[in-house]
């Protein structure tokens, strides 16, 4: 008797995730419909609901792999590079995000908090969650910069981390109207020479 080993899948679980993700991103949640996601992946509703049981289901793994790829970003440079060098790579990689078409995009935890908040627990969660990782590596960089005395330590490590956390998601934001690399360069340069220890004690 042959056996029957069922239909394999013809997609990847993945490569949809990718694509919801696009979706979620240039329509937002609300713009978003699971007909919407059958058309952008080519895939039947039967296909999509074997993965996910509802829409909700879909923009939360979407947006969970979002932040998770950009947490681990920053965890690299944190670990793998020096601290000034994790700083300033940091900040040139924000203020990259925040040109171009890139910029004008924007960051889709900006853009899910602006829509779906207040008023939504989960996502709340979701969000403190990504804010307070990024605040949480900005400061072992900071920590670790001024351990090895590279660092001002008149300013606690902390404080260092949230202004930095607000300069790189106030960069997301002003990247919808296109500004200049440059002036955001000058400002990082700013940034930098505020915070490390050699120009602090000229």
């Amino acid at each position: 008797m042959k056996k029957n080993l069922g239909r394999p899948r013809a997609f990847e679980p993945e490569d949809f995730l990718k694509v919801a993700m696009e979706c979620f991103w240039s329509n937002g949640y609300q713009g978003t419909s699971i007909s919407s996601l059958m058309q952008a992946s080519g895939l039947a509703s039967a296909s999509i609901y074997k993965l996910y049981p509802d829409k909700r289901s879909v923009f939360f793994a979407a947006l969970t792999q979002y932040m998770e790829t950009g947490l681990a970003r920053l965890q690299q440079r944190s670990r793998e590079l020096d601290p000034e060098a994790a700083l300033r790579e940091t900040l040139e990689y924000g203020a990259m995000l925040s040109t171009g078409e890139a910029g004008k995009r924007g960051c889709l935890t900006i853009a899910t908090a602006t829509e779906l908040l207040p008023g939504d627990r989960e996502v709340q969660e979701r969000v403190e969650f990504m804010f307070s990782g990024i605040r949480q590596n900005l400061e072992t960089i900071f920590r670790r910069g001024q351990q090895q005395q590279v660092f001002r330590s008149d300013t606690p490590a902390e404080v260092m981390a949230e202004t930095v956390f607000m300069l790189l998601e106030g960069m997301r934001v002003y990247g919808k109207v296109e500004p200049e690399l440059e002036n955001l360069k000058r400002t990082n340069d700013f940034i930098m020479r505020s915070v490390l220890q050699r120009h602090a004690a000229s």
